[in-house]
């Protein structure tokens, strides 16, 4: 009876669940942001952001996150011209509110390769709640890569499109975010 009993045990016990904690692997992540404007379309990339999570795994399939947080440097975008970054960053009131930061409320629609996360996004000390369609891999060392891309219009968050030459180039008040996020333990 004692060994049944262990057994039992012993087998149940690999069945459980565990949540493990998850952080960003920045050097193998990338966040880029794609706007146009009345004269080219330009391109940003994010190059200090972190995140964490917890997430639940279970035989390869994922089966919750929790506490994730995104936390974007708005010092930290750069597109490779100094005086466009410098429009960025007044237009994001960054000395005011100098990250961009989104919080999971919840995940709903876990599939095999995708999800919609819900979570709250605030962009210059404007909140809103998002929905977005992720797509995810459970890579072969336990990783996690999050792949997306979220549509965003700036005046809804009271950020102006930045503008230079006096107005007579004007950034378009849309623009994406692309993720590409490995979180690991």
């Amino acid at each position: 009876m004692y060994r049944i009993l262990i057994t039992l045990i012993l087998s149940l016990s690999s069945m459980v669940l565990y949540a493990q904690n998850y952080n960003t692997v920045t050097n193998e992540s990338e966040v880029i942001i794609d706007g146009t404007s009345n004269v080219h379309d330009w391109e940003s990339k994010a190059e200090q952001f972190s995140g964490t999570a917890t997430i639940e795994i279970e035989e390869d399939s994922l089966i919750s996150i929790s506490n994730l947080e995104f936390n974007v440097v708005v010092d930290g975008i750069k597109s490779g011209k100094g005086g466009m970054d410098d429009k960025i960053y007044g237009a994001l009131n960054k000395k005011k509110h100098p990250n961009i930061m989104f919080v999971l409320s919840e995940v709903t629609n876990i599939s095999a390769d995708s999800l919609t996360a819900n979570g709250e996004l605030t962009i210059s000390g404007v909140t809103k709640t998002i929905q977005m369609e992720v797509e995810y891999e459970i890579l072969p060392n336990g990783s996690v890569l999050f792949k997306g891309t979220q549509p965003i219009t700036m005046t809804d968050y009271d950020v102006d499109p930045p503008k230079a030459m006096f107005g007579a180039i004007k950034a378009g008040a849309d623009v994406e975010v692309i993720f590409d996020a490995k979180f690991a333990q």
